[in-house]
């Protein structure tokens, strides 16, 4: 330093006794730092230079996305070689990838997919389970954030519990009760992905280990109907497998270079290894901030509201004979306004037309306005009874209620159809809206098949009420005459 001094006074020249002093000269303009040229000019890239592929696809170190197990176990009940009722119970273990996307008071907030995180209730031809007999009960369920489909060591695992599930688009979310990893990218579009844009997909390939896949956007729009599912995916190239249900789908913003999440993979092709579907985040958004399951024009409902219920009395009572006809597990049920207070549902006879005999009506008076199963009505010896659901057991009124449900739930679906089909002689796009909801209304018919089936095993126990209803002295007339019937 004192060198570097000695050097600057030698170097400077003597200024004159009386020379004025000169202004500093003006400092040169701050250089402005140039603006990063954009990937590319769509929304999302079809491919990352090799220069800075490793930055743009690799640049997080810091894991967010996690192997997730589901055990669940199941109750099968049998009868053994001596005729004596047991049970046995088996054990289902799947895994599928989870990420966590937000810390909300001091929980983490993870995604994955509804199927991974809820395994079926009770098994059957279309909830099947490997290794698990059909007709099994779930009776336990556990999740977890494991390091691989091999990790063993209980005190590492990370328990998780479910905050929401939302079948039709095959999401759901789960917490952690501690500090984990966020992911560190943006929300994206999935309606500006287009063929050939790249994305890359992280999760865990059959549960065996972290791995990134990246492929091409194939289609970037269908509608998923399949299983139930109600929604809309795109279609990737990547190679994936079972295990990657769940996993984040990234494309690569144009604009910042940055990796965008545009999606949850869910589903694959069966007879194509590198066809696979994905959920849209777009669709995502709003349960993915609210932490609640939002209403989808055109999905299947979980719930009617009193505005879908109103809709639906104003379009019965629209129609000439104030009725509607719709299929409902194999059979013809006559929805009809009896009068503007009085909503019937009548299951009709199995050889209706030839037959136009009723086998069962549930009325509905709109007490509380409508959506409230008030009576039963069954054939005793021969004419029409009814008999308040209140005066039924518990277990019978419970099959009623739910067949009634499930009725209000086919006679929304029918009429939504009967639209959608009014508006597709106009429209390819609606007709093609109006053949998946009618795919969705057949989807449903096992279960109501079943349903209906619970509900007739009781006719005859209701029958025997009417009867006791009948024979009380304070009790009024149960002839069902004041109701119209198809026979009347």
């Amino acid at each position: 330093m004192i060198v570097l001094l000695a050097a600057l006074v030698v170097a400077a020249p003597a200024a004159p006794a009386k020379s004025r002093a000169r202004k500093p000269p003006a400092a040169p303009p701050a250089a402005v730092a140039p603006q990063k040229a954009p990937l590319c000019e769509a929304d999302y890239a079809d491919a990352v230079p090799a220069a800075a592929a490793s930055q743009v696809l690799d640049g997080v170190r810091e894991q967010f996305v996690f192997a997730i197990r589901n055990t669940a176990t199941y109750e099968h009940v049998y009868y053994g070689r001596d005729g004596k009722l047991r049970r046995g119970y088996v054990r289902s273990v799947v895994h599928g990838t989870g990420f966590a996307y937000r810390v909300r008071e001091g929980e983490t907030l993870i995604v994955t997919n509804q199927h991974v995180a809820e395994r079926p209730e009770v098994t059957d031809d279309e909830h099947a389970v490997d290794g698990v007999p059909t007709g099994s009960k779930k009776v336990r369920e556990q999740l977890k954030i494991v390091r691989s489909e091999d990790d063993d060591y209980e005190p590492g695992h990370v328990a998780l519990a479910r905050v929401l599930s939302d079948a039709p688009a095959d999401i759901a979310i789960v917490k952690a009760h501690k500090l984990l990893p966020v992911m560190p990218f943006r929300f994206g579009r999935s309606s500006a992905l287009r063929p050939g844009n790249l994305v890359q997909v992280r999760g865990f390939p059959l549960g065996a280990f972290s791995a990134v896949s990246a492929g091409k956007v194939v289609n970037p729009y269908t509608e998923d109907t399949e299983k139930g599912w109600s929604h809309s995916d795109f279609v990737i190239d990547a190679l994936l497998s079972a295990g990657n249900s769940g996993s984040p789908v990234f494309a690569v913003s144009c604009r910042t270079s940055e990796p965008e999440l545009v999606g949850v993979f869910h589903a694959g092709y069966a007879d194509a290894a590198a066809l696979n579907v994905v959920v849209g985040i777009d669709q995502l958004r709003e349960e993915l901030d609210t932490l609640k399951v939002p209403r989808r024009d055109g999905g299947l409902r979980s719930e009617i509201t009193a505005q879908d219920r109103d809709r639906v009395v104003k379009e019965l009572f629209a129609e000439q004979s104030h009725s509607l006809t719709f299929p409902f597990g194999g059979r013809a049920v006559l929805a009809q306004l009896a009068d503007p207070g009085t909503l019937r549902f009548t299951v009709l006879d199995e050889d209706f037309p030839m037959v136009t005999r009723e086998s069962l009506a549930l009325v509905d008076r709109s007490q509380s306005g409508f959506g409230t199963l008030d009576t039963v009505v069954v054939l005793v010896d021969g004419a029409l009874a009814e008999v308040p659901g209140s005066a039924l057991e518990p277990e019978m009124r419970d099959h009623f209620e739910k067949l009634y449900d499930a009725l209000w739930h086919q006679l929304l679906g029918v009429v939504d159809y009967r639209a959608r089909l009014s508006g597709g002689r106009k429209s390819a796009d609606a007709f093609a809206q109006a053949q998946q909801a009618r795919a969705r209304l057949r989807k449903k018919v096992p279960d109501q098949k079943e349903q209906l089936g619970l509900a007739m095993f009781e006719v005859d126990r209701v029958g025997t009420v009417a009867k006791a209803v009948a024979a009380s002295p304070s009790s009024g007339p149960t002839t069902a005459a004041a109701l119209s019937s198809p026979d009347q």
